[in-house]
């Protein structure tokens, strides 16, 4: 059973922020490290900093003679079977490091090059490195710690369903960047469901296991064998073959099957290839930042079958229309509208936090999403020296009538340095457009910020565009719209 039906949410995979983990099965997804290298949001740049700091003391540990210290912290890494996530057969089952395997992977650290010369920096160099480690244990390590962060974020997202974590149970180990330890014995709100404990994961840090498991062939093949080739045409080298045609002057060519019979692909291989020349595996490291995030229509078929999308989008055209408006209604639209905007925007707008309370609880905020774009009308607002918006924070007002200067002097006075000068405004519907648009106007030309206001009619516009379409229509209403207040 799915975690969305096991709550009664009245919302699928892509309305929730998080994978919709069924409480079964495991998913053939893993949490990707490489992901975090860039954090495009705080819960990103909270797992990084404990990654590199766990990583970092483990070396530190064995740098300094410390084998006790560096083989404890190992141990450390348990068999996580909270997020639901791998290749278990039946019951979910995680696959820490046992005792055994810490010893094997502190054994083949301390014997690494990698590890000697400085260019193990993080899990993912350890994947390519050390034997021992592949992508279901890089995934479980991580897993292992950034559980506090990932209690954290399950804690905002249940408070954001509307869903009760009534006590408080065992963590398990966290680590503490602080002290560089393992802590125990600390309580916290985690969910049990069916007598399961869960943990949530943000769906734009997770990747299926071959984008993980192919990163060591796509370094050798695309990176390591290519400088090979290229060194020894230019050195004369062994490998050069001189090819003669009747036709053609002779031609040097340097053949990857020789290469790869005499330097096969090894992670000792690999790693004595990168400390040896670290630009190469500096170069691979920057094409692993660029981390796509995994589509909504990949979550949905994972579990069998085919997204119908359209069909999809029509239901949510359905619900929309059939709620009324006024305040009795406020928390269905509010809902509705936090499902629709993730589904939209994902995955330029991630972590979304419902009825965020500000300037000590005196203001709240409908929704407030991280902003997390890399290119586009989002990404030009975070970098844009006027708004620089970190976060988009959204107000949602399912009122009969247009919304009027409350209601606009209301969401201007949301924004403040931290978080940015951009926001929206969802509505129902818009009778005097003229009167709206002087309003927005009157904000950005007094450089409060840029307000743009999304009514239902612009809501379905989009969700009636063709899915492979829609980017690209979400780009261009949104500056359309910001056109029409700023000139």
């Amino acid at each position: 059973m799915l975690l969305s039906q096991a709550l009664g949410l009245n919302a699928s995979q892509p309305m929730l922020d998080f994978v919709d983990i069924d409480l079964d099965l495991d998913f053939p997804l893993y949490i990707d490290p490489a992901g975090f290298r860039r954090p495009r949001d705080e819960f990103a740049q909270r797992c990084q900093d404990d990654l590199r700091s766990f990583f970092n003391a483990v070396l530190r540990a064995l740098k300094r003679g410390r084998r006790a210290q560096g083989l404890e912290l190992l141990q450390g890494l348990r068999e996580p079977n909270e997020i639901h996530f791998g290749v278990s057969k039946g019951e979910p089952n995680g696959r820490g490091l046992g005792s055994g395997q810490a010893q094997d992977v502190l054994n083949s650290l301390l014997s690494s090059k990698a590890a000697k010369t400085g260019l193990l920096k993080d899990l993912n160099d350890a994947a390519l490195f050390i034997e021992g480690i592949g992508a279901d244990k890089v995934s479980d390590m991580t897993t292992n710690i950034i559980r506090r962060h990932l209690i954290a974020y399950t804690q905002e997202q249940f408070s954001l369903l509307g869903q009760a974590i009534p006590t408080k149970i065992p963590t398990g180990l966290l680590w503490d960047s602080t002290t560089g330890t393992w802590v125990t014995d600390e309580l916290d709100f985690i969910p049990v469901i069916q007598g399961k404990r869960v943990l949530l994961v943000p769906k734009r840090y997770v990747r299926w296991k071959g984008a993980l498991h192919q990163a060591a062939s796509k370094y050798y093949n695309n990176f390591v064998t290519n400088y090979i080739r290229d060194d020894q045409l230019r050195t004369n080298g062994t490998l050069v073959e001189v090819i003669k045609t009747k036709k053609k002057p002779p031609q040097r060519k340097v053949f990857k099957k020789r290469i790869k019979e005499k330097h096969p692909l090894t992670k000792p291989f690999l790693a004595e290839f990168s400390s040896d020349h670290p630009e190469e595996y500096r170069k691979f490291r920057a094409s692993l930042d660029r981390h796509a995030a995994v589509g909504v229509r990949s979550l949905m078929e994972v579990r069998g079958g085919t997204f119908d999308e359209t069909g999809f989008c029509l239901g949510l055209i359905d619900a929309l229309s059939r709620v009324p408006t006024g305040r009795r209604h406020a928390n269905d639209y509010h809902h509705l509208m936090l499902g629709i905007i993730t589904y939209l925007f994902y995955p330029d707008l991630i972590s979304p936090a419902l009825e965020l309370e500000i300037n000590e609880g005196r203001k709240r905020i409908d929704i407030s999403y991280q902003n997390s774009a890399e290119f586009g009308f989002f990404k030009d607002r975070k970098d844009d020296a006027f708004t620089r918006s970190r976060e988009v924070v959204i107000e949602c007002k399912n009122y009969a009538d247009d919304i009027a200067n409350p209601e606009i002097d209301q969401m201007a006075g949301r924004f403040d340095p931290r978080r940015g000068r951009f926001g929206l405004v969802t509505c129902r519907g818009i009778d005097d457009g003229a009167a709206l648009r002087k309003r927005l106007m009157d904000v950005f030309q007094a450089q409060n910020g840029i307000i743009l206001c999304l009514s239902d009619a612009d809501v379905i516009g989009l969700l009636k565009v063709a899915p492979l379409n829609r980017d690209v229509a979400v780009q261009n209403l949104l500056r359309a719209k910001l056109r029409e207040i700023s000139t």
